[in-house]
């Protein structure tokens, strides 16, 4: 009986250094003198994700500054400081200013969007210095996410006389993605800017730590992607 409880002992011994050093407990191995593992490489988790727009067979090339219409989205200066600053607003709107300034410079036509909900008058509610519209350049004014619902937006579009649209602004999950989708139910060809839009961090219920701001970009890009529009990087990627 005695040898029968040392064997078991011996075997629960063994088996307690093996899960040490499994774990990496205890072991020579995890000294802090081996250097760490390298992390996982990421992995394409939409490898074999077939976007709506591929299944419909919608066109994915960008619009062109010299074939679209440019749509430039609430660019006001609640969103750069307050409760409302979004993260990387500094980049997107010194992106923005280089896409108007190509765009103009290109005849192409632009329109602006304000949120009328912030109040106009106010500095807050005014548009960025450096993105006011110029002379002839039309704002519309809008009480929801989507530019072209209860405004003028669709009669300022078909007016521009153009099927493509060019969309940049503030926020990408909330006024950038809606009018795009108003754009793309309205019967034209949106092409989203990412560098030239921004948005910020949201709460998200079950999870303490709560959504980037650039997770909640990029899904809203994402989204943007798979049906209403084509994305580009950067305002550089269009010609």
């Amino acid at each position: 009986m005695r040898s029968t409880r040392r064997i078991a002992a011996l075997g629960t011994a063994a088996l307690l250094t093996a899960t040490l050093a499994a774990c990496g407990s205890g072991s020579p191995d995890s000294s802090s003198d081996k250097p760490a593992a390298a992390p996982a490489a990421r992995t394409n988790a939409a490898a074999d994700t077939t976007t709506l727009r591929e299944l419909n067979g919608f066109d994915e090339t960008p619009a062109t500054l010299s074939d679209a219409t440019l749509i430039l989205v609430d660019y006001q200066n609640t969103y750069t400081d307050g409760v409302m600053e979004l993260d990387g607003w500094k980049p997107a709107v010194a992106n923005a200013k280089a896409l108007l300034n190509r765009a103009r410079a290109a005849g192409t036509p632009v329109i602006h969007i304000v949120d009328k909900g912030y109040d106009l008058s106010s500095k807050a509610g005014r548009i960025i210095p450096g993105l006011e519209p110029a002379k002839g350049e039309p704002v519309v004014r809008k009480s929801v996410p989507d530019g072209f619902h209860g405004t003028d937006l669709a009669r300022r579009v078909k007016q521009a006389g153009r099927k493509n649209v060019i969309v940049a602004g503030f926020m990408t999950n909330m006024c950038v993605l809606f009018t795009t989708q108003g754009a793309f139910l309205a019967g034209y060809h949106p092409t989203v800017v990412a560098d030239a839009s921004a948005t910020r961090p949201l709460p998200l219920k079950g999870d303490p730590e709560g959504v980037p701001a650039q997770q909640v970009h990029e899904a809203a890009l994402a989204t943007v992607q798979d049906l209403y529009g084509v994305v580009v990087p950067s305002q550089k990627s269009l010609t």
